[in-house]
Protein backbone atom coordinates (compact mmCIF):
# COMPACT_ATOMS: atom_id res chain seq x y z
CA UNK A 1 0.00 0.00 0.00
CA UNK A 2 1.21 3.66 -0.80
CA UNK A 3 2.10 5.40 2.51
CA UNK A 4 -0.25 8.58 3.44
CA UNK A 5 2.79 10.55 3.32
CA UNK A 6 2.86 9.88 -0.28
CA UNK A 7 0.73 11.64 -3.27
CA UNK A 8 0.26 9.13 -6.22
CA UNK A 9 -0.11 10.37 -9.41
CA UNK A 10 -4.07 10.24 -9.49
CA UNK A 11 -4.34 7.19 -8.40
CA UNK A 12 -3.23 5.73 -11.90
CA UNK A 13 -1.02 2.98 -12.69
CA UNK A 14 1.83 3.47 -14.93
CA UNK A 15 3.45 0.45 -16.38
CA UNK A 16 6.41 1.78 -19.09
CA UNK A 17 4.09 -0.72 -21.64
CA UNK A 18 0.68 1.11 -20.76
CA UNK A 19 2.28 4.45 -21.33
CA UNK A 20 3.43 3.76 -24.49
CA UNK A 21 0.55 2.40 -25.47
CA UNK A 22 -1.61 5.19 -24.41
CA UNK A 23 0.60 7.82 -24.93
CA UNK A 24 0.27 9.33 -21.31
CA UNK A 25 3.14 10.55 -19.34
CA UNK A 26 3.98 11.96 -16.81
CA UNK A 27 4.80 16.06 -17.34
CA UNK A 28 8.20 16.05 -17.26
CA UNK A 29 10.03 18.31 -14.56
CA UNK A 30 12.87 21.00 -15.00
CA UNK A 31 15.37 22.20 -12.61
CA UNK A 32 17.69 24.29 -12.28
CA UNK A 33 22.01 23.57 -12.59
CA UNK A 34 22.09 21.42 -9.01
CA UNK A 35 25.13 23.21 -8.03
CA UNK A 36 23.16 26.26 -8.08
CA UNK A 37 20.66 25.50 -4.83
CA UNK A 38 21.11 24.42 -1.27
CA UNK A 39 20.77 21.18 -0.29
CA UNK A 40 17.72 20.58 2.19
CA UNK A 41 18.87 21.14 5.76
CA UNK A 42 19.03 17.80 8.29
CA UNK A 43 18.17 15.61 4.93
CA UNK A 44 20.65 12.68 4.67
CA UNK A 45 20.46 9.93 1.75
CA UNK A 46 22.26 6.27 2.08
CA UNK A 47 23.00 3.22 0.90
CA UNK A 48 21.90 4.31 -2.45
CA UNK A 49 22.45 1.57 -4.95
CA UNK A 50 21.09 1.07 -8.65
CA UNK A 51 20.04 -2.53 -10.05
CA UNK A 52 21.10 -2.84 -13.13
CA UNK A 53 20.13 -4.53 -16.25
CA UNK A 54 21.05 -6.16 -19.47
CA UNK A 55 20.93 -4.55 -22.83
CA UNK A 56 20.07 -0.95 -21.82
CA UNK A 57 16.75 -1.97 -19.72
CA UNK A 58 15.28 0.46 -17.33
CA UNK A 59 16.97 -0.01 -14.01
CA UNK A 60 15.79 1.20 -10.58
CA UNK A 61 17.52 3.44 -7.79
CA UNK A 62 17.39 2.65 -4.13
CA UNK A 63 18.36 4.18 -1.31
CA UNK A 64 17.49 5.55 2.96
CA UNK A 65 16.34 9.15 3.17
CA UNK A 66 16.62 10.48 6.87
CA UNK A 67 14.64 13.99 7.67
CA UNK A 68 16.75 15.16 11.02
CA UNK A 69 16.16 18.85 10.56
CA UNK A 70 13.20 21.01 11.55
CA UNK A 71 11.29 21.42 8.61
CA UNK A 72 9.08 19.02 5.99
CA UNK A 73 11.45 18.10 3.20
CA UNK A 74 9.58 17.16 -0.19
CA UNK A 75 10.86 14.84 -2.84
CA UNK A 76 9.78 16.22 -6.19
CA UNK A 77 11.88 14.65 -8.63
CA UNK A 78 15.75 13.02 -9.87
CA UNK A 79 17.96 13.51 -12.24
CA UNK A 80 20.58 10.93 -13.69
CA UNK A 81 23.11 11.74 -16.30
CA UNK A 82 22.73 8.83 -18.73
CA UNK A 83 19.22 8.65 -18.75
CA UNK A 84 16.89 10.27 -20.64
CA UNK A 85 13.53 9.41 -18.29
CA UNK A 86 13.53 9.49 -14.26
CA UNK A 87 10.95 9.42 -12.45
CA UNK A 88 9.57 8.49 -9.10
CA UNK A 89 7.26 5.23 -8.47
CA UNK A 90 5.74 3.13 -5.99
CA UNK A 91 4.07 0.41 -5.50
CA UNK A 92 0.09 -0.50 -5.35
CA UNK A 93 -1.78 -3.73 -4.24
CA UNK A 94 -5.19 -4.26 -5.88
CA UNK A 95 -6.84 -7.15 -6.45
CA UNK A 96 -3.66 -9.39 -5.44
CA UNK A 97 -1.83 -7.95 -7.94
CA UNK A 98 1.09 -5.18 -7.47
CA UNK A 99 1.39 -2.50 -10.04
CA UNK A 100 4.16 0.38 -10.12
CA UNK A 101 2.90 3.69 -9.72
CA UNK A 102 3.69 6.85 -10.20
CA UNK A 103 4.45 9.57 -7.41
CA UNK A 104 4.71 13.36 -7.57
CA UNK A 105 6.07 13.61 -4.25
CA UNK A 106 7.15 12.07 -0.97
CA UNK A 107 6.31 14.02 1.96
CA UNK A 108 9.41 13.65 5.07
CA UNK A 109 8.53 15.36 8.07
CA UNK A 110 11.27 16.07 10.86
CA UNK A 111 12.48 13.47 12.11
CA UNK A 112 10.79 10.82 9.89
CA UNK A 113 12.70 8.47 7.63
CA UNK A 114 12.03 6.73 4.52
CA UNK A 115 13.29 3.98 2.29
CA UNK A 116 13.18 3.38 -1.12
CA UNK A 117 13.61 -0.14 -1.83
CA UNK A 118 12.33 -3.14 -3.88
CA UNK A 119 9.07 -3.90 -4.59
CA UNK A 120 8.34 -0.12 -3.15
CA UNK A 121 9.30 3.02 -3.93
CA UNK A 122 12.05 3.37 -6.26
CA UNK A 123 13.78 5.98 -8.93
CA UNK A 124 12.65 4.45 -12.28
CA UNK A 125 15.87 5.00 -14.96
CA UNK A 126 14.51 4.61 -18.15
CA UNK A 127 15.83 5.62 -21.50
CA UNK A 128 19.91 4.98 -21.12
CA UNK A 129 22.08 6.30 -22.97
CA UNK A 130 24.95 4.64 -20.81
CA UNK A 131 25.51 0.62 -19.94
CA UNK A 132 25.53 0.06 -16.56
CA UNK A 133 28.34 -1.46 -15.19
CA UNK A 134 28.32 -3.52 -12.12
CA UNK A 135 30.72 -2.16 -9.37
CA UNK A 136 30.83 1.18 -10.50
CA UNK A 137 29.38 4.25 -9.02
CA UNK A 138 26.32 6.58 -10.87
CA UNK A 139 25.11 9.74 -9.43
CA UNK A 140 21.56 10.75 -9.04
CA UNK A 141 20.25 13.84 -8.13
CA UNK A 142 17.23 13.64 -6.09
CA UNK A 143 15.06 17.22 -6.22
CA UNK A 144 13.08 18.82 -3.24
CA UNK A 145 10.92 21.66 -3.30
CA UNK A 146 12.49 25.07 -2.75
CA UNK A 147 14.29 24.07 -4.86
CA UNK A 148 17.05 22.53 -2.94
CA UNK A 149 19.22 19.37 -4.74
CA UNK A 150 20.84 16.76 -3.20
CA UNK A 151 23.22 14.11 -5.79
CA UNK A 152 24.14 10.99 -4.11
CA UNK A 153 26.40 8.23 -5.77
CA UNK A 154 24.90 4.60 -6.30
CA UNK A 155 26.55 1.75 -6.48
CA UNK A 156 25.65 -0.34 -9.37
CA UNK A 157 25.02 -3.80 -8.37
CA UNK A 158 23.51 -7.40 -10.32
CA UNK A 159 20.31 -7.61 -11.69
CA UNK A 160 19.36 -10.28 -8.92
CA UNK A 161 20.14 -7.81 -6.00
CA UNK A 162 17.00 -7.46 -3.35
CA UNK A 163 18.98 -5.15 -0.91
Amino acid sequence: LVPPSVLAHAGHAHHAAEEAASGHHAPARTFPPADSVAAPAGLTVSDCWIRALPNRLPAAAYFRMRNSGDQEAVLVGAEAPGFRKVMLHGHDEAGGMARMVHVNEVKLAPGEAFAFAPRGHHVMLEQAEVDLEVGTLRPITLWFEGPKALTVQCEVKAPGTMK
